[in-house]
């Protein structure tokens, strides 16, 4: 191989020598990815430790859930901005610093004697995070052809839903061995190392990428204009509702209150919970390449939309009926991440109802619209689990309520002992604080019926023959 080969063929300093679709592509991408994978991760951290967090932090589910939302608070706006800053800046320098905020935020989270400390580390992780699936796919962009675009979107979130499995059964027997403020500091430590990695391996952008993007320069009018005209179509608002609703089993559910609440309504231990809260993750991973497969084949977008409301609404009906033998409870989470990973294709849609200009504007609102209601959706149920533990807490003032499960007198005393504990919380509790999700679910199936089918292709603004945008996804 003469030198002149060899330049092209291996990454090196001088990025503007490196070629788009060479193996080195791959590398780039993939360190990427893993920072999505370990962002996917410590954000579901949470839902693993959440009982030892209320305990030492001395907080009532209200409050823990509160400040384990601050994750998604600051998440969500980060997500308006991110891509006009991957446009401006690159990915070496974004993802690196991501990736090491990330760390320092699993450190003092891991450090943390405070709720406030605590809230305030989530928020860092959420700062962090945001760059996370963003910029896996913003380097695809850089390095890959764009016939290679929707494959690489979708092979990125397979991997963040390979964090999401680790992040709950492996984490919670990581958490019983060494407990959980060593873990999450090993995890600061991880995400540290991988920013330092990132910064080393990812190149600046080639010179011949930064050409392309300056000669489209004209055609940019501005963040926040950008913004203003893609929140002006109402379209935008009920694709990001139903969005949000469909993936509420994950944002929700496999992030923060799933296992407390399987523990609860159908008597299982925390091992036996987090395994079956991690096969909504498998039913993604499994449905996120069967539907976009399909919806492409068919040229449809609505009826799939239809069937994760659909599923989604039916399973998690089924999943409040406690005492459900435990391959039941198996099988209706893996059929709800099935059928709700179908949430994957409206942020194609939510791209082809808009001008193909403001196609990242657009994926930015909704995802900040599915963010949004996952942030106050978890500080709901929290609050609503605080009304109703203070129902049938000995000595409460609140006129008790019947209870005819885990009526267990080592439950009441604990409920006697700390009111506010998740001790004290029965089966029907969860029952009434998770009952919104269906109704939600309800909504936005009847919500589905006003947004229009684009058949795969952009109705503004349609593309030349022959072409296709890419699919983009969480």
């Amino acid at each position: 191989m003469d030198r002149t080969t060899q330049k092209h063929a291996l990454p090196n300093p001088k990025t503007g020598e490196l070629q788009r679709g060479g193996w080195y592509s791959w590398c780039f991408w993939g360190i990427v990815a893993i920072f999505y994978l370990y962002e996917f991760f410590v954000r579901v951290t949470p839902n693993v430790i959440l009982p030892q967090l209320s305990e030492e932090l001395k907080s009532d589910p209200g409050t823990i859930g509160s400040a384990m939302s601050v994750y998604l608070w600051v998440y969500a706006p980060t997500q308006l901005v991110v891509g006009w800053l991957f446009d401006r800046f690159g990915t070496k320098y974004l993802v690196s610093s991501a990736s090491i905020i990330c760390g320092v935020g699993c450190l003092v989270f891991a450090l943390s004697n405070s709720l406030g400390m605590a809230a305030g580390a989530r928020g860092l992780i959420g700062i962090g995070s945001a760059f996370a699936f963003v910029g896996a796919v913003y380097v695809a962009t850089v390095w890959f052809p764009p016939r290679r675009l929707a494959l690489i979107a979708g092979m990125t979130t397979s991997v963040g839903m390979i964090g999401e499995v680790t992040g709950q059964l492996p984490m919670n027997l990581l958490v019983e061995d060494f407990g959980w403020r060593k873990v999450v500091m090993w995890t600061g430590f991880l995400g540290g190392a991988l920013g330092v990695l990132i910064f080393l391996v990812i190149p600046k952008r080639p010179s011949w990428f930064s050409a392309s993007v300056a000669r489209h320069e004209s055609d940019n009018i501005g963040l926040w204009k950008s913004i203003a005209c893609v929140l002006g179509n109402r379209q935008i608002w009920l694709i990001g509702f139903v969005s949000a609703v469909i993936y509420l089993p994950l944002s929700v559910l496999a992030a923060l209150w799933g296992t407390s609440s399987l523990e609860t309504l159908d008597s299982l231990n925390s091992n036996q919970a987090n395994l079956a809260i991690s096969m909504l993750a498998i039913g993604w991973l499994v449905g996120c390449p069967l539907v976009g497969l399909l919806s492409d084949r068919f040229k449809r977008r609505r009826p799939f939309i239809l069937i994760g409301c659909l599923g989604g609404m039916g399973t998690m009906i089924i999943l409040l009926i406690p005492g459900l033998p435990y391959w039941a409870l198996i099988g209706m989470l893996f059929l709800s991440g099935l059928a709700t990973s179908s949430q994957a294709i409206t942020f194609a849609m939510a791209m082809e109802v808009n001008p193909r200009r403001f196609g990242a504007t657009s994926v930015a609102i909704c995802n900040f619209l599915v963010m949004l209601m996952a942030a106050g959706l978890q500080v709901c149920i929290g609050w609503i689990l605080n009304w109703r533990s203070g129902m049938h807490v000995p000595g409460s003032t609140i006129p008790m309520h019947p209870r005819s499960i885990h009526p267990s007198t080592q439950h009441i005393a604990a409920a006697a002992k700390d009111p506010d504990s998740f001790a004290s919380l029965q089966a029907i509790d969860y029952q009434w604080a998770l009952a919104c999700i269906p109704i939600l679910f309800l909504l936005a199936t009847l919500l589905t019926f006003f947004i229009r089918e684009t058949r795969g292709v952009n109705i503004v603004d349609p593309l030349p023959e022959g072409e296709n945008a890419p699919m983009a996804l969480h």
